[in-house]
């Protein structure tokens, strides 16, 4: 009888935790005749588990289903992570996580639904990596109703999407400030640093000849951010720098820049403006050996009405306007829905 009791209590304790989910898909109005995107389609689903464990001990579990580009959705796990926090201020995370490396700044930009972080869409690191971290948090010892945050996070380096495929693993750091004015104002500010040793790629399909084909290296990036919430208005900037990133269309150096801003209008409940300005200038020049052509160099811009017409359903009409290089730019125009319980 005392098993049974103990099971039961064990299976109680699973599955009394908080579940939600959250999906993205929109309506594109291109042309599908100038291969432009033209109809509905599914973005992006996210099913969350989460579940205290213990005083102290809590886990998190995340299905992310994605478009798969005309391919379908597939599935992946996101999150499988345990949360144990060793004291008030200081919490170790073992499993499949978030990075740390643009997260806050996710969090200022607010609208995942409509678009990725600069650097997530460009892929400078992934989202999520399998590894352990540990997490800082506390008040700030000048003023106490600031806070100040740290995180160090050890991983695979491969992300969410695939298993470990080498001997190196990605080190990343991150670093933030809370600075609150008020009951609803705040400025934000911080930066992140993330490195990951790369091997190189060997074409050895003549057993006569083994030709390297790219060279071995270490991807490095460094983020800077900062942002301001009050008056109805939520804004930030990203400046991010990476050097040999190990991807295709780079020079050794390249730069990211992020400008956005979200304002709820007054006069109009529920309806906001959101706008964001994206750099990214790929590391070549005319001085570069290598075969990157600097005409990758592109800027987006993206605006848009975001309205919640009710609890959990949001709709945002919105354009972006996308150039590469000195091409003339390309215009996509959508209707983004977020559907959220």
């Amino acid at each position: 009888m005392k098993n049974v009791i103990i099971v039961t209590s064990l299976i109680s304790s699973l599955f009394c935790g908080d579940i939600s989910g959250v999906s993205f898909f929109n309506y594109a109005t291109g042309d599908a005749g100038n291969d432009e995107d033209h109809g509905f389609a599914m973005n992006r689903v996210y099913l969350t588990y989460k579940n205290d464990v213990s005083e102290n001990t809590s886990f998190k579990f995340q299905a992310d289903v994605l478009s798969q580009e005309g391919d379908g959705l597939q599935m992946y796990l996101k999150n499988a992570k345990m949360d144990y926090m060793a004291t008030d201020n200081i919490t170790l995370t073992y499993g499949l996580q978030g990075m740390n490396v643009f997260k806050s700044q996710e969090k200022i930009w607010g609208n995942r639904y409509l678009a990725k972080t600069s650097m997530d869409n460009n892929k400078w690191s992934p989202s999520a990596d399998l590894g352990v971290g540990v997490k800082l948090s506390m008040g700030c010892p000048i003023i106490k109703s600031n806070k100040v945050s740290a995180s160090l996070l050890f991983t695979n380096g491969e992300g969410y999407k695939n298993d470990s495929s080498d001997n190196n693993e990605r080190i990343s750091a991150a670093l933030g400030y809370t600075h609150n004015i008020g009951e609803d104002m705040s400025l934000q500010a911080g930066g992140s640093y993330s490195t990951l040793d790369y091997d190189a790629i060997v074409d050895d399909a003549t057993t006569a000849d083994i030709d390297e084909t790219a060279e071995a290296g270490t991807a490095n990036i460094m983020a800077l951010y900062g942002g301001f919430s009050g008056f109805g208005l939520r804004t930030g900037f990203e400046f991010n720098m990476g050097t040999d990133l190990n991807l295709d269309d780079y020079g050794s150096d390249a730069t990211l820049m992020s400008f956005y801003g979200n304002y709820d209008l007054a006069f109009f409940d529920k309806l906001s403006i959101i706008v964001r300005y994206d750099s990214l200038d790929n590391g070549a020049d005319d001085n570069d050996q290598t075969d990157v052509d600097e005409s990758a160099d592109t800027t987006t811009l993206l605006a848009g009405l975001s309205y919640k017409c009710a609890e959990g359903i949001t709709f945002t009409p919105n354009m972006t306007q996308t150039t590469v290089g000195e091409g003339d730019p390309t215009t996509a125009v959508n209707l983004t829905f977020m559907l959220k319980f």
